[in-house]
């Protein structure tokens, strides 16, 4: 366990937030921890101040990230959190300031020999992946290094961004893809106990169209995920062949293709919920919301397995072999679910006509 509360803490002037949000949105994609007082409101609320940010850049942080320009160096906030961070500093043997400067403002105490990151160079994005990095690489907590399989932690992933093996990308979307489904489990559990409350009111007279539209949806939901997939967007996120990724597109490219996930759970749940006066409209809605049993379950299958197939990846590589990464999914309509529904559609059709 890691001796420290914050992989890094921010300082930085308000009139430099903007900049600052940013890096720190990067940062915290990549699973850093990252003390930012935004995301601090309510440990900050009450307590006295002058005690508690200088706990946090002596003590609680391993890095210090201070973003140097000329409101910086004016406010009286940021001269105290200045001066707790050189006091640190001054008493660790490895580096723990880390300056960025957004101009060309000299800070008292800060030697312009301390090398730093040039803000308008670098642009948010370039300061970000420096950090991650930084912490990736870093020894501070006994020697971390790359275990060769998907991370199971932040701190794996940090790891994983410091060093960057081969096949990178693909572990780190792996690894955002599980967490994402890990975090699911309820309304994946409530689809299978088929748990759902009264829902939407629909007229019979409105189920002719209500239910070919539905249909369609539900089509255009598996058609988006087998887009995200197969798709330029993995291109995009994962790098073109010899191009390495970018970390925060692949961890989008996972959210949204978890997103997919959802509607396909909330469909099944939304028609499962529905009420309409007929028993035979009702059934017909509930053979119905069986069509997305087999896609849910597609989706889940494909994040697990994928993980187990790259859990092995960084070994195959290792040994010297070529690997060709095909990602596949099949959506399908089992017989006995079709033919349920046409059984009950059937009986919908004559209780209406």
């Amino acid at each position: 366990m890691s001796e420290y509360d914050f992989d890094v803490a921010v300082t930085f002037a308000a009139e430099d937030r903007e900049f600052v949000d940013e890096v720190v949105r990067i940062v915290k994609t990549a699973g850093l921890t990252v003390f930012y007082d935004e995301d601090a409101k309510a440990d900050i609320w009450g307590e006295e101040l002058t005690e508690f940010f200088p706990d946090v850049y002596e003590r609680r942080a391993r890095y210090a990230v201070m973003f140097i320009s000329t409101h910086y160096a004016a406010k009286p906030w940021t001269q105290l959190e200045r001066r707790s961070v050189l006091l640190r500093a001054m008493q660790s043997p490895a580096p723990f300031l880390l300056p960025v400067r957004l101009d060309s403002t000299q800070l008292p105490g800060v030697r312009t020999s301390i090398a730093h990151l040039d803000a308008h160079a670098e642009g948010a994005s370039g300061v970000a992946n420096a950090i991650i990095t930084k912490l990736g690489s870093s020894q501070a907590d006994g020697g971390r290094r790359f275990n060769g399989r998907v991370p199971r932690t932040p701190s794996e992933v940090a790891i994983l961004l410091g060093e960057r093996p081969a096949g990178w990308e693909y572990l780190l979307f792996s690894y955002w893809l599980t967490t994402g489904l890990e975090g699911r489990y309820d309304a994946y559990n409530d689809h299978r106990l088929q748990f759902a409350l009264g829902g939407e009111f629909i007229p019979t007279a409105a189920l002719p169209e209500y239910i070919p539209t539905e249909f369609a949806k539900l089509a255009s939901t598996t058609e988006t995920f087998e887009q995200l997939l197969l798709g330029p967007a993995q291109h995009t996120a994962m790098g073109a062949r010899g191009e390495e990724g970018d970390p925060v597109l692949i961890a989008h490219l996972a959210s949204r293709m978890l997103l997919v996930f959802d509607e396909l759970l909330s469909w099944s749940q939304r028609l499962r919920s529905a009420t309409t006066p007929l028993e035979e409209g009702r059934l017909s809605l509930r053979a119905m919301a069986d069509y997305a049993s087999q896609p849910i379950e597609a989706v889940r299958s494909f994040v697990l397995d994928f993980r187990e197939r790259m859990d092995g990846l960084s070994t195959t590589l290792q040994s010297g072999q070529s690997v060709e990464l095909q990602l596949f999914i099949a959506f399908d309509v089992p017989e006995q679910v079709a033919q349920r529904y046409q059984s009950a559609f059937g009986q919908l059709n004559k209780a209406i006509t």
